[in-house]
């Protein structure tokens, strides 16, 4: 068996639970950690009164002690389920959301390849951190004094430091590219990763994207090094600088500090959701390991499917401003599709957690914590402007509205009525006409939902389609591929598995044959399809890259100038205490975003 392989074999069963799978059918009991003990299914057909099998879950590994049965999670489903070794592959791959369409296939051998080659990058660079931060001269003095002054104002302890694996981007633009170089590192592969960026004015020449920064390494749950976010400590702007998504970083997946919190979360069966990075290791050094970070970004459905691997209870504590409790109301709807049970860490005294504690002791937070909301009291108490009695009825009937699209998230009817039961008491209402309004709203909605969906599908069809052409063109003319990456940023492909075909190609070298990119892809069935559009993408390939470029970016404008129209109504602008300003500023960013098309259509740079 080849290395690759058991690299592949190895990545899906970190990413299963066996515990999750024999609850399915079996009584299981939480011992404590990632150890619990479940009815034995190898004997008396899995009803034993007293549960006899030991499971260890972050090592996916079970063994009862009464008949002596042992393995894994594929030995149960293939003794247990009547599984073959590949059904089994397949079945963890659709359980866990895993992509295992490329398991048994020799020719994928390039994908690994490039994961292999990611984790080793970011390993290295993550070791190249840390040791700029530790660095000394010959007197015993830290060598980058800014650095160090930077994490004592923090509060950062060594131990945090070394915990997190925090280290330093010196203030060079050639330190990191030096250093990985002398590593037969190539910049091309560091660019990929975000480590090294291309200049604007010259495509050949390459520096280093971390500069003068605190690096916080992100690290998966399996402790590999996907990504860093680095913190400006001489006030460039951006504050924080996130790597770029690549074959092995997807910033809307990713958890921060989930490889330190993963234990604390299944022993404690709660996780602690925050905002960010200081966030994060604020938590953790107050002791509240069950804590990770979001990396600054809006909490999406990855995040639930990765949150749901530990635990189905979610504390929200993100900030308190008005953008924060906004991204609370989005995170609470998303949370919910996934039958996650949710509070509210309502943090009123600071801006968020990381001030929080430079103000207060654990303490005050344990009295914070034991108050949280749940998160229907919560949504309540942000749509009220005053006293619940002084409420008119119209007043009443806007915060009733507001809720149903919470309700619509709600998966269990029975939860959903308990709600509406306490809603309607809570504003002092009839709980029969609010269900029946709701009920009917609800009917209306759906319908009016399904012809916008209609609608949507078509422009997203549109723009996908824009995607998929590009990815043909390329991967038929793969000398096209570092025009296209100058021009088009990863982030603006927006299907999933197309952006993962654009990362592939980007990874080529620039004497790559046409079909040294359809096997990059990955995918033999997609490979024949380009394959059998040849003739449409030998002829005029430039224009047609050009148009592409220029289609993809235009698409990438319009959904943008209408995110702008339909999250800022011309009514919650009025009803903000913003007033004219607000709504000039709204102008302003409509009309920067028309110029940018109309440059863009006349060939002009954006």
């Amino acid at each position: 068996m080849d290395n690759l392989f058991i690299e592949k074999l190895n990545n899906l069963l970190s990413r299963v639970s066996l515990a999750d799978i024999l609850r399915d059918r079996y009584k299981v009991i939480h011992r404590g950690g990632s150890k619990y003990t479940v009815q034995c299914p190898f004997h008396k057909d899995g009803q034993e009164t007293n549960p006899s099998m030991s499971v260890d879950d972050d090592k996916g590994v079970y063994k009862c002690f009464t008949c002596g049965a042992k393995g894994n999670v594929i030995t149960y489903l293939k003794e247990k389920e009547n599984k073959s070794f590949k059904e089994a592959v397949q079945y963890l791959g659709n359980r866990f959301s895993v992509d295992v369409s490329d398991f048994f296939s020799a020719k994928t051998s390039q994908k690994d390849k490039i994961y292999l080659e990611s984790r080793r990058i970011n390993r290295m660079a993550c070791n190249f951190f840390g040791k700029n931060l530790l660095l000394k001269d010959k007197d015993g003095n830290y060598f980058y004094k800014e650095a160090e002054k930077y994490l004592k104002s923090r509060k950062i302890p060594f131990s945090i430091i070394k915990e997190f694996k925090i280290g330093y981007a010196p203030p060079s633009w050639n330190a990191v590219i030096n250093a990985l170089t002398e590593n037969k590192i190539t910049v091309n592969n560091m660019n990929i990763l975000g480590l090294a960026s291309v200049s604007k004015n010259n495509p050949n020449h390459y520096y280093d994207t971390f500069v003068n920064r605190i690096m916080f390494p992100i690290i998966n749950e399996r402790e590999e090094v996907i990504g860093f976010g680095g913190r400006s400590i001489d006030g460039k702007e951006p504050k924080y600088l996130n790597s770029k998504e690549s074959l092995i970083f997807k910033k809307k997946s990713a958890l921060y500090g989930i490889n330190i919190a993963k234990s604390y979360i299944m022993k404690q069966d709660e996780i602690i959701l925050v905002e960010g990075y200081m966030d994060t290791i604020a938590c953790h050094k107050m002791g509240i390991k069950n804590a990770v970070g979001t990396l600054g970004t809006a909490i999406t459905e990855e995040h639930a499917k990765e949150i749901k691997k530990y635990t189905k209870n979610v504390v929200l504590a993100l900030d308190s401003d008005e953008a924060g409790i906004k991204a609370v109301k989005s995170a609470v709807i998303t949370l919910l599709k996934f039958d996650l049970k949710l509070t509210i860490l309502y943090i009123q005294e600071t801006k968020d957690l990381d001030e929080f504690f430079t103000v207060y002791d654990r303490n005050r937070f344990d009295i914070l914590y034991n108050n949280k909301l749940d998160w229907y009291n919560f949504v309540i108490d942000s749509e009220l402007k005053k006293d619940i009695s002084s409420l008119s009825i119209s007043e009443k009937l806007e915060v009733i509205n507001n809720f149903y699209r919470y309700l619509d998230a709600v998966n269990s009817e029975t939860e959903k009525q308990m709600i509406i039961s306490y809603i309607a008491s809570k504003l002092n209402i009839d709980r029969e006409a609010f269900k029946k309004d709701y009920l009917k709203t609800n009917k209306v909605n759906r319908y009016s939902s399904e012809i916008k969906s209609d609608k949507k599908i078509k422009n997203i069809n549109n723009n996908f389609y824009y995607e998929n052409s590009l990815i043909y063109l390329l991967a038929l003319n793969p000398s096209l591929i570092k025009e296209a990456e100058k021009e088009i940023s990863v982030d603006l492909i927006k299907k999933d598995i197309t952006r993962e075909f654009y990362i592939r190609l980007l990874t080529l070298n620039k004497e790559a044959s046409s079909e040294d990119a359809l096997l990059a892809l990955g995918n033999e069935y997609i490979a024949n399809q380009i394959l059998s559009k040849k003739k449409l993408y030998s002829e005029n390939i430039y224009e047609k890259l050009e148009e592409l470029i220029i289609k993809i970016k235009s698409g990438c404008i319009d959904s943008k100038r209408k995110e702008v129209l339909e999250n800022n109504s011309l009514n919650n602008i009025l009803r903000s205490n913003d007033g004219f300003e607000a709504i000039c500023e709204k102008a302003r960013e409509i009309h920067l975003l028309n110029k940018q098309k109309e440059k863009l259509h006349q060939g002009s740079d954006l």
